[in-house]
């Protein structure tokens, strides 16, 4: 390994710039070279690599494909059918468009799913500002009114006192509350974007990733049984993968692509079916698989606003809540005795 795995963005990086130089027609040693010495120190040792591999007698394909860490399956698969076909440029070009999509998009559902910890955070952060800094002046307005303080105010201020005492408790559970957000509330949120009745995001996600994949793949001159093969294998161990592996033996027994898709349940919804089952009759089913993964990216998009519109207030008021309930148990009191004052 050199250098431990690549970032995203380098990959993206390192794809298109070969991509770029391959495609003005130099052949794929000179490329390497040039490739070397126009990127930067953890690039340029994974090009000299290569490069060596290559002067070798290594294909692209087998060069990359002893480096896992760097190249995953996908990238190997697809650099071997650019080799074979004769287009390795335009097959760079289109996986480091792929790449570039899925981080666009990575980081599009990720931040809708930190949205509503942020809000959270923000109601922790107003509850602190509370104990630490407004309860002891609403403590001293009791005192000097010699009002005795209720049971939960006594109990507010007995922790007001104990992290006043102890800064670095203080800080280390806020330290904790932080970590707490960030792993368990992410993999809350993340969870519920899987459920159906949230709207299946993950659902809507593979079918996004498949459609532009198996696209990728056809244009790169794979037949569709080893175009699905290979996409099954990225996709790890789950129930979409699994449903892959169905389709592909459909595929191997000789039944047509539309026919087999559509009797996969719950693979493709029926837009991209109808798209598919177009593009098949057409003789265009790489674009028509891209135009449903952009309706589907769309529809990804459009479910998530809605998420968001829907769980803003709720949070809001959630949290409004809390916070009324503890300004209510500590003003309460004093309220209830201004208005017995005389007029």
């Amino acid at each position: 390994m050199h250098g431990g795995a690549f970032t995203r963005q380098e990959r993206i990086l390192f794809l298109r710039q070969l991509a770029l130089i391959l495609q003005s027609g130099l052949p794929l040693l000179a490329a390497m070279e040039l490739l070397r010495q126009r990127l930067d120190k953890k690039l340029h040792l994974v090009c000299l690599h290569l490069y060596q591999l290559l002067r070798h007698g290594s294909s692209l394909a087998e060069a990359m494909a002893k480096e896992q860490a760097l190249f995953p399956d996908l990238t190997v698969q697809l650099v071997r059918a650019g080799e074979v076909s004769g287009e390795l440029g335009a097959v760079l070009e289109e996986l480091a468009d792929y790449y570039q999509q899925q981080r666009e998009l990575r980081s599009f559902v990720l931040k809708a799913a930190l949205y509503p910890l942020f809000l959270l955070a923000a109601a922790m952060g107003v509850l602190l500002f509370f104990l630490l800094y407004v309860l002891p002046m609403l403590a001293s307005v009791y005192e000097g009114m010699h009002m005795q303080p209720t049971a939960s105010m006594e109990l507010l201020l007995a922790v007001h006192h104990f992290l006043l005492a102890q800064p670095l408790l203080l800080v280390a559970l806020l330290g904790v509350v932080a970590v707490a957000f960030a792993i368990y509330g992410l993999r809350m949120v993340l969870w519920l974007l899987g459920k159906g009745w949230c709207g299946n995001f993950y659902g809507l996600l593979a079918e996004i990733r498949f459609c532009k994949l198996l696209a990728l793949l056809l244009d790169s001159g794979l037949n569709i049984t080893l175009a699905v093969q290979t996409i099954a294998h990225t996709m790890g161990n789950s129930h979409f993968q699994q449903q892959l592996l169905v389709l592909d033996s459909r595929l191997q027994r000789g039944t047509d692509i539309t026919t087999s898709m559509a009797g996969v349940r719950g693979l493709l919804s029926p837009l991209t079916l109808d798209l598919i089952s177009v593009g098949a009759a057409t003789g265009c089913l790489p674009a028509m698989l891209r135009e449903a993964a952009q309706l589907r990216q769309q529809d990804l998009q459009h479910k998530i606003a809605q998420l968001r519109e829907i769980l803003a207030p709720l949070l809001l008021l959630f949290v409004a809540t809390v916070i009324g309930a503890v300004v209510c148990t500590v003003l309460g009191p004093l309220l209830e005795m201004l208005s017995t004052l005389p007029q």
